[in-house]
């Protein structure tokens, strides 16, 4: 059962500054209120929150974590008054961290997932006019619109998609903290989504997802797939936890941060029975050149280097007749056909220990590329999460120790 935001708010108000009446000062409420208020979160989560004492009240470990929580969903609906402030709303929206309640919040991420409100409304189990007036209401405390009428009805606009992503990660913190506090008390665990792009997909990612199931039963995993882009969005709305995949270095964006698991090298990849696939024996790139590739995306990191392999032995770039993302995709055009592509070892290890797929060419100097882990800077994993991330680092050290 989650407590509500007026009620933690009135938490994170009294862990902070040690007694009701001072958090009462803060939030402008009655000390009765917040006692009342403390009191509930208390009732509905079945934990003591405080140690009560005369000097004041001391958060349990079990409060400290969801005022952690609380704080940081909080700093999350300052950074979007901020950030609305910045697109044009008075000084009177510094007061929508007081202000919004869950119930706004959820109203505007439905609203944004689902094409009406209609469907909005039943996703929540509300009434049309209800979500409506929430929406409205959330406008007042925003004071800007964020939304705009077309053609095809309403969505959000920039104002809105702002405070859409505040919303989706301040209701994240939120619900982590309950999270917590269930597993603490040993009545389930942490949900964690991974993010994973196609690399990942055939061994990292299955392997620790395994582990992190054998250790137990706690932990409810997603995995999520999908382009680079379309998964850093993800991340910016906590949608996702973490992805996994290549690294882009240099190239990463400001609010997101990596860690490196292991450095893998390109090899190209043919059917077993190919023309060229002659076992004890490597095919060079000129070899190579003439047959029909499978290509990666373009504008992709794998794109630079493809291209970057061809120039520097001083061949025209082959052509390219299919670029696939998906690496499914990628072994069925191999297994069918005298295509080759250039591709991680990893991502066909099952294959070429079947015996399906080989690999025509040694591993190429000047492929190198970092896989790790992709998260938000300001992220702070939960505990299912660290687990699951302990787990990806031991398959990592695995992966770089098994012969391809």
């Amino acid at each position: 059962m989650m407590v509500p935001l007026r009620a933690l708010r009135a938490l994170a108000s009294v862990a902070a500054t040690g007694s009701v009446s001072a958090a009462a000062r803060v939030l402008h409420q009655s000390p009765s209120s917040v006692t009342r208020a403390v009191q509930q979160a208390e009732a509905m989560l079945g934990v003591q929150l405080f140690e009560r004492g005369a000097l004041g009240m001391t958060a349990t470990a079990a409060g400290a974590v969801l005022a952690e929580r609380v704080e940081r969903a909080l700093n999350e609906l300052q950074t979007a008054a901020d950030g609305l402030r910045m697109r044009g709303a008075p000084a009177s929206a510094a007061a929508l961290p007081r202000l919004a309640s869950d119930t706004l919040l959820q109203a505007l991420v439905a609203r944004a997932a689902h094409a009406s409100e209609s469907a909005a409304a039943a996703h929540l189990g509300l009434s049309q006019p209800a979500l409506h007036q929430a929406l409205r209401r959330l406008e007042h405390v925003a004071k800007v619109p964020l939304f705009e009428r077309t053609r095809v009805g309403a969505r959000l606009n920039e104002s809105g998609r702002w405070m859409h992503q505040q919303a989706r990660l301040a209701l994240a913190e939120i619900r982590i903290g309950h999270e917590e506090l269930a597993r603490w008390r040993g009545q389930g665990g942490t949900r964690v989504a991974i993010g994973t792009l196609p690399m990942a997909s055939d061994v990292l990612v299955p392997q620790a997802v395994a582990m992190a199931l054998n250790a137990g039963p706690g932990v409810h995993l997603t995995v999520k797939d999908g382009t680079y882009e379309s998964l850093t969005q993800m991340l910016r709305t906590a949608d996702i936890d973490f992805m996994v995949g290549p690294l882009r270095g240099e190239a990463l964006a400001p609010d997101l941060v990596e860690e490196v698991l292991l450095i893998d090298r390109f090899v190209v990849v043919a059917r077993v029975g190919h023309p060229l696939h002659q076992p004890g024996r490597k095919a060079s790139l000129k070899r190579l050149a003439p047959y029909a590739w499978v290509g990666p995306l373009p504008g992709t990191p794998a794109e630079a280097v493809f291209d970057r392999l061809f120039a520097e032995a001083g061949l025209a770039v082959p052509r390219v007749i299919l670029r696939a993302h998906s690496t499914a995709v990628v072994r069925s055009v191999l297994l069918a056909s005298d295509h080759v592509a250039l591709i991680s070892p990893l991502q066909v290890r099952a294959e070429v220990q079947a015996g399906l797929l080989a690999h025509v060419s040694a591993s190429l100097p000047g492929s190198e590329r970092a896989i790790g882990i992709t998260q938000r800077c300001d992220a702070l994993a939960s505990s299912s999460c660290l687990d699951v991330l302990a787990a990806l680092r031991e398959v990592a050290v695995q992966a770089t120790l098994t012969p391809y």
